[in-house]
């Protein structure tokens, strides 16, 4: 699932004046820099605002070159830079929303969540019908594991711009995380509505689908969000994901391989590619592609289970029980790395530690169960025959 967090929009006023040929007063030097960070010209942006901060302008041109020095800070990359500017902005006119607005912005990204939503709050307190500032709380809320929070935000977004997207997509999101499906595809529906170029809503939209099993459809989403975005990776994944899912299996392989094609990296496509490819009976192919996704990702719990059940396949159990014992220490919720092992575990008359591992297994996914039902039965046959 993706979210927009924290929807960087900042509210810059160009102070008035002419833009003299050699600038004299602070608006001028000010005017100069807003000239120059159009032009992306970062640095001298930053010299002209020095300059006009240098010759002490009123307290109102005052937080607007603060606003714009922090802008250009942020395009650097520097945020800690960019949060000094903001508290300067906050301290020369505490009732100028756009300091509090754009700090919280910046602490958000810094992770600094409570500080954010405290800022977001403090804006909220000086415009309450601000719609984008509930998003931004809402996001932090969200961020922070408070999804009832995050909700109310984004009602009162909606409630104060029911024309915009971004407030039922994000809704859609939280619900999203509370597993409520329903409620998250009519909100991403109406955020697609609002906003038909909303290229991650419709792949968002395409997640949901496929977790509610409407392949077709969701195959449909992440083909507009490809329509619109055919470069991220992602994308590709997700709609081979639905293309396995529904059978097709060469299409998968062909969408997990344009994914590794712009990002060699993708572990996760290595690693789908390679569960097609033992589909189909290749095994040598899937094998490699297990390594690859390895190689990429070595934290990828599910490429070492794949691996894994391959090397049991081919008889390498002491390989097998290797890639199973790496799956439960990168996850040990896990649930088919314990089934696997402890058939191994079994297969070597551990019977005791076969049973944990089928156990957990259960435990963590009651659905392996009536797979497991013969090792259990075997089990019981083992302990029968035990003097």
């Amino acid at each position: 699932m993706r979210r927009f967090f924290c929807l960087s929009l900042f509210l810059l006023a160009v102070a008035s004046g002419s833009l003299a040929q050699t600038p004299k007063t602070a608006e001028d030097f000010y005017n100069r820099g807003v000239r120059k960070e159009a032009q992306r010209d970062f640095d001298g942006a930053l010299a002209d605002y020095d300059q006009a901060i240098a010759l002490k302008p009123s307290d109102i041109t005052l937080v607007t070159i603060y606003l714009n020095r922090a802008n250009v800070l942020m395009s650097k990359g520097d945020l800690n830079a960019a949060l000094l500017d903001l508290d300067k902005a906050v301290a020369a006119n505490p009732r100028d929303l756009r300091a509090f607005y754009n700090r919280g912005i910046v602490r958000a990204e810094l992770g600094k969540l409570d500080e954010a939503i405290a800022d977001f709050s403090a804006t909220l307190a000086i415009q309450s019908d601000f719609g984008i500032a509930y998003n931004n709380r809402g996001n932090a809320r969200q961020a922070k594991g408070d999804i009832e929070g995050a909700l109310a935000d984004y009602d009162s977004a909606i409630k104060h711009n029911p024309q915009g997207a971004l407030g039922y997509f994000n809704r859609a999101a939280a619900r999203q995380s509370k597993n409520e499906l329903d409620k998250a595809l009519a909100d991403y529906t109406q955020a697609v509505s609002l906003a038909p170029k909303l290229v991650e809503a419709y792949f968002n939209r395409g997640i949901v689908r496929q977790l509610m099993r409407d392949l077709d459809a969701a195959i449909a989403d992440f083909n507009q969000a490809i329509e619109l975005k055919a470069d991220d990776a992602g994308f590709y994944v997700s709609r081979g994901n639905a293309l396995l899912a529904r059978g097709d299996t060469e299409r998968a392989i062909a969408d997990f391989t344009k994914a590794i094609q712009l990002d060699p990296q993708q572990a996760d496509a290595y690693t789908n590619r390679g569960i097609a490819r033992k589909t189909k009976k290749d095994a040598s192919g899937a094998l490699a592609d297990f390594e690859l996704a390895i190689a990429a990702n070595p934290r990828d719990a599910v490429a070492y289970v794949n691996r894994g059940t391959l090397l049991e396949e081919r008889g390498d159990a002491k390989g097998a029980l290797a890639d199973f014992n790496m799956a439960i220490a990168i996850n040990p919720a896990l649930a088919q790395a314990y089934a696997n092992r402890g058939v191994i575990r079994l297969q070597q008359g551990k019977v005791e530690q076969a049973e944990q591992d089928f156990t957990q297994a259960i435990a963590l996914d009651a659905a392996l169960k009536p797979s497991l039902e013969k090792y259990l039965a075997e089990m019981k046959r083992y302990r029968a025959k035990k003097p």
